[in-house]
């Protein structure tokens, strides 16, 4: 899906601007939450990670959560104008998310508000890998975390990738550890000798 997304934000897409801004600098911005292929970003991310495209201060590959800010300008017609985005030290993650800003552009994300003169949207990408661990430092319940890709159930080649919310990693954690601690009372860690 996000070769599609990209193959198709390079054929028709609005111009992408790279740099600093401040959120709140945009006249009237509409604030958008985007659900976005996490796994299939993640992956690119990883990616670029691994090559060592980018490197964040107390950021791995293994573990890194790496939030790009972006703004979109919707003209009263409809048309997408304007895609900016917020410059964070790595130009691969900036092209990603320029590329994904463009996509949802295209799949009617932001539209026109009925008023006479254009529309800012704001948004972001997410990019985190870390699983479990990341998300007991991540403060908010609704960003994506994935973890590293693993072999699926009965396949030595095929590999998924788990990715859930902060609010859904704490739930499988408390799972997890009730299961254990229901082991544990039920006898059945305990070993018979004679």
């Amino acid at each position: 899906m996000v070769f599609d997304l990209m193959v198709l934000a390079a054929a028709t897409s609005a111009p992408v601007t790279v740099g600093k801004f401040n959120e709140s600098a945009f006249p009237k911005a509409i604030m958008r939450e985007r659900r976005i292929p996490h796994e299939e970003l993640t992956a690119r991310a990883d990616i670029i990670m691994k090559a060592k495209a980018c490197s964040f201060p107390g950021q791995s590959v293994d573990s890194y959560s790496v939030t790009v800010p972006y703004a979109v300008l919707v003209q009263p017609s409809g048309t997408v104008s304007k895609v900016i985005v917020h410059e964070v030290g790595c130009p691969d993650l900036e092209i990603l998310t320029g590329q994904v800003a463009n996509e949802l552009s295209k799949a009617g994300d932001f539209k026109p508000t009925g008023a006479p003169g254009e529309q800012w949207y704001v948004s972001e990408v997410y990019y985190a890998h870390g699983g479990q661990d990341l998300a007991r430092t991540v403060e908010d319940p609704n960003k994506v975390i994935c973890e590293a890709p693993k072999h699926a159930t009965g396949s030595n080649l095929a590999l998924q990738r788990d990715c859930r919310t902060v609010a859904q990693w704490k739930e499988y954690r408390l799972q997890r550890d009730q299961y254990q601690r229901d082991r544990l009372s039920d006898g059945t860690n305990l070993s018979v000798t004679k």
